[in-house]
């Protein structure tokens, strides 16, 4: 198995680096700390497994665009605080498995292994917390179709709830700054609120909304 580390830590992306270099089931591993071009270095070095500190903002956008240009690369959120929303965060952007932060180390290996096979380990009660938001997600759906809302537009609905500027919904959607722009002034209006803080207002008051795709 060939595992791309990518943790802008340093120290903390070596040692897991040195760590799975000891593991008998890995061939090849390498730490990375700068996130720029991490799609075509995870290409270019044939990974396996793609590890991503979750911890640093930039993993989550960077985990798709990985999915993207090598979609038979597992991608593998690691440090995650195992409650529902952040588990369900992980699955919303895509990573294929997640690694707890009270995981041992016999325990990640494991998980790197069920990844490459295209497996997920999860804890029963996370499991059911999924099922669960798929029939809220249903309920979701049906609220923003009353609104009139485009899929676009609820993805956007949910980013802005959780306080991303136009730049970085940009990023995430692999769209121009100019037409999330559009489609946000779009979202204010069918809302019919003045501002994106009250947007971001309204969906946590309606939690659902938060996780409409």
């Amino acid at each position: 198995m060939r595992v791309l580390i990518y943790s802008p830590v340093r120290l903390f992306g070596e040692c897991l680096a040195a760590f799975l270099a000891s593991a008998e089931q890995i061939d090849a591993v390498a730490p990375e700390h700068e996130v720029d071009d991490l799609d075509i270095k995870a290409m270019e070095f044939g990974a396996d497994v793609v590890l991503f500190d979750v911890t640093a903002p930039e993993s989550w956008a960077a985990a798709g665009l990985v999915k993207a240009l090598c979609p038979d690369t597992a991608t593998v959120a690691v440090a995650v605080t195992e409650v529902a929303d952040e588990v369900l965060a992980c699955a919303d952007n895509g990573f294929d498995a997640y690694v707890p932060r009270t995981a041992q180390t016999g325990e990640m290996l494991e998980i790197l292994r069920r990844a490459q096979l295209g497996e997920t380990v999860c804890d029963p009660r996370i499991a059911r917390t999924l099922f669960n938001e798929l029939a809220r997600r249903h309920t979701a759906t049906e609220h923003a179709e009353d609104l009139h809302l485009t899929p676009r537009e609820i993805q956007i609905a949910r980013l802005l709830g959780r306080g991303a500027a136009n730049k970085e919904i940009a990023a995430e959607l692999h769209l121009s700054v100019a037409t999330i722009k559009n489609h946000v002034h779009s979202v204010l209006r069918k809302l019919e609120v003045g501002s994106r803080a009250q947007v971001a207002g309204l969906l946590r008051e309606n939690p659902l909304a938060l996780r409409m795709r």
